[in-house]
């Protein structure tokens, strides 16, 4: 039994393996033969037609006129210049010239008759300064005559100013320094040694209260009363009278022995 059903299984897939081989070869060759179809082609031969001449039909197209517009150019009026003569512009410059050089002259006139004024008005002050600064008393004959000897022929160099100045203020200088003396009290040695004697003392005294120069011009014949004159100016010329202008200062210190 088992025979008989190996044999009829056998032969059942030896149909189907026979019944697919057929199936395929039948396929492939229907698929040969459609490609020798494809591969056939259909040459058709067409007539063509003549092509008729496309003729341009006029367009009736309306044009219109072209009016030409006037272009009113603007009238320029002509000024007509009047051209002077050569002549007459020649004198215009000159007498434009003369007006400028008459100007500028007066301009130099003005300047210089201000300055004229200014230099007349400060000079006027100035004398009128000095003369008032110079107004004084009669002349003490003995001031007068001790400052000439102090100065010599300087003093006649002097400025008024500078002249009524000393004049008024010899004495003030003497006194207020004497004053200082009288404070300070004698030089200690010199009331030691009994000694006693006048110098002269020179410097210069200024606007300003200060002074400069301070020197002895003319020695006592003790250096520790020269000495001690140096030191009492320095004090001293605090108080004095200021003066208007520089002036130089000279007059005695006198020491006295007791």
């Amino acid at each position: 039994m088992k025979i008989i059903i190996l044999a009829f299984i056998i032969s059942i897939s030896l149909h189907f393996f026979l019944f697919k081989k057929y199936n395929s070869d039948e396929f492939t060759k229907n698929n040969q033969i459609k490609e020798e179809i494809v591969k056939k082609s259909d040459v058709k031969f067409v007539k063509l037609k003549k092509e008729e001449p496309i003729v341009n039909k006029p367009i009736d197209e309306k044009v219109e006129p072209i009016i030409e517009k006037k272009i009113e150019t603007p009238k320029i009026q002509k000024e007509v210049v009047k051209k002077e003569s050569p002549k007459k512009e020649i004198e215009k410059k000159v007498e434009n010239n003369k007006k400028i050089d008459f100007d500028k002259s007066k301009e130099l006139q003005n300047k210089i008759i201000n300055e004229q004024i200014v230099n007349k008005k400060e000079s006027i002050q100035d004398k009128t300064l000095e003369n008032f600064l110079s107004q004084k008393e009669p002349v003490n004959k003995e001031i007068l005559n001790e400052l000439q000897k102090l100065y010599g022929e300087e003093y006649d160099k002097f400025t008024k100013v500078q002249k009524a100045y000393l004049e008024k203020n010899l004495n003030n200088f003497q006194s207020i320094t004497q004053r200082v003396l009288d404070r300070l009290g004698y030089p200690p040695l010199a009331a030691k040694l009994r000694i006693g004697g006048v110098n002269v003392i020179e410097f210069m005294f200024h606007p300003d209260g200060s002074i400069t120069g301070l020197k002895v011009i003319n020695s006592s014949g003790y250096a520790v009363l020269d000495d001690y004159s140096i030191e009492l100016i320095e004090i001293a010329y605090k108080n004095y009278p200021k003066p208007q202008t520089s002036t130089k200062l000279r007059f005695n210190v006198q020491y006295r022995a007791y």
